[in-house]
């Protein structure tokens, strides 16, 4: 009978998770745990479902709870697979994902999974091969049609993309991530008006969507050249991690004092005037431009709403 109701409510916590409603399958799944304080798998997606609600440490106790209870479930490996991706321990999370594409039954999602994984450790090739074996499994499957379509975006074929992505939201058109990619595929052929309907039906239905703001910024980005160029700025700034960014924000000061003393040395009063004032534009309009980016976005997300005929 136990076992009965812990599957029970593990399967109406699956239920409202996939829904997004991290906290209510978490209730769930804790109501699991006090009929069955030992339930392997309960733990496992109780770590599932603290992930989704962007509780890391809690996942990660849970996730070890549950591989010290049973190390031999694929299910539990699969979701230990989740959380070490989100820890960004990557060759950690691709062991265990192995593991699960072990088990005596793979469902598409367990290659899907191996497949962002292996697309965050910068092997493509591997991710396109998994995504492949999941839509051999499923062709409809949702989520690995629009992670290839990703994959064929970032390699520039645009048309495969597109192709791929309607197919995404011919089997699930409420899927946020395959709206987001097709946000970016209008964007990329210049279509912002289609980009900004894409991403309006991603925030409209979570308004923190990660992915659905960025896709909003990068819109915004496109429509200003003065807000533009402090986003791509700044995403230039903001790649490999914060020593890198103090180090080239010092080569810069660096090398603008040394262009400035040079010219000025050299008696080019004018240039070394010019390049002292372009400096300090410059760091003034850095200073500025991320508060006025902010207020900017709060204020067209304020007005975002789905329009009926999207």
């Amino acid at each position: 009978m136990e076992d009965r109701q812990v599957t029970v409510l593990l399967e109406q916590a699956e239920v409202q998770r996939r829904l997004g409603n991290h906290r209510s399958a978490t209730e769930l799944v804790q109501r699991a745990l006090t009929v069955d304080p030992d339930h392997a798998q309960a733990h496992a997606a109780l770590a599932f479902t603290l992930l989704g609600a962007r509780r890391l440490p809690g996942a990660v106790i849970e996730m070890r709870t549950a591989l010290g209870l049973d190390a031999n479930d694929p299910y539990i490996h699969h979701v230990a697979a989740q959380v070490l991706a989100a820890e960004r321990k990557l060759d950690d999370a691709w062991a265990h994902c192995l593991i699960a594409l072990e088990g005596p039954v793979v469902a598409p999602g367990a290659y899907v999974l191996g497949a962002r994984i292996r697309t965050l450790q910068g092997d493509r090739a591997r991710a396109k091969e998994l995504l492949l074996e999941a839509l051999a499994l499923e062709p409809a499957h949702t989520d690995a049609l629009t992670r290839l379509a990703r994959l064929s975006l970032d390699a520039g074929d645009r048309e495969e993309a597109a192709r791929l992505v309607a197919l995404a939201l011919e089997s699930d058109p409420a899927d946020r991530e395959a709206h987001v990619v097709a946000g970016y595929i209008d964007l990329s052929s210049g279509d912002a008006a289609g980009a900004e309907q894409h991403a309006r039906f991603v925030l409209g239905q979570s308004a923190m969507d990660e992915d659905g703001l960025a896709l909003w910024t990068a819109i915004q980005a496109r429509k200003s050249w003065l807000l533009g160029m402090w986003w791509r700025w700044n995403a230039w700034m903001s790649r490999g991690g914060e020593r890198r960014r103090i180090a080239r924000l010092i080569g810069m000061f660096v090398l603008a004092r040394i262009a400035i003393i040079i010219t000025d040395e050299l008696g080019y009063d004018g240039a070394s005037r010019a390049l002292t004032l372009g400096w300090l534009g410059f760091c003034a309009y850095s200073w500025f431009a991320p508060e006025l980016f902010r207020r900017m976005l709060a204020r067209e997300l304020g007005t975002v709403r789905l329009d009926p005929d999207f």
